[in-house]
């Protein structure tokens, strides 16, 4: 599995999710089982600003080779997990300095 080596700049956001069944009984009862063994996962979304040829495009040609398929990355808490990358948007700051705005999902 490929790697996703670089990291986001200060300021990533993580975002935890705990997958559940829910099952709305007539009575208002409500039941929520976990919806799998691994039930929780946690996302981010953060930036990565720096030069279009050096930094910018080398991250766009290994997102765009993906396809949204898994990869592996060393989160900000440092904790390696497989992640996907389905959706990611590019920003001109100035001259040649770009920022890459990215949103990775874990996956299991």
């Amino acid at each position: 599995m490929r790697k996703f080596d670089w990291r986001f700049d200060m300021g990533a956001s993580a975002q935890t999710v705990n997958k559940v069944n829910k099952v709305q009984m007539g009575d208002g009862y409500v039941q929520r089982p976990k919806a799998k063994i691994n039930n929780k996962l946690t996302n981010w979304s953060g930036t990565k600003t720096g030069d279009l040829e050096t930094v910018i495009n080398p991250i766009l040609n290994f997102l765009d080779s993906q396809q949204g398929m898994p990869f592996l990355w060393v989160n900000p808490w440092g904790e390696e997990c497989k992640y996907t990358c389905e959706e990611y948007s590019t920003t001109q700051r100035r001259g040649n300095l770009w920022q890459i705005s990215l949103k990775f999902e874990q996956t299991i």
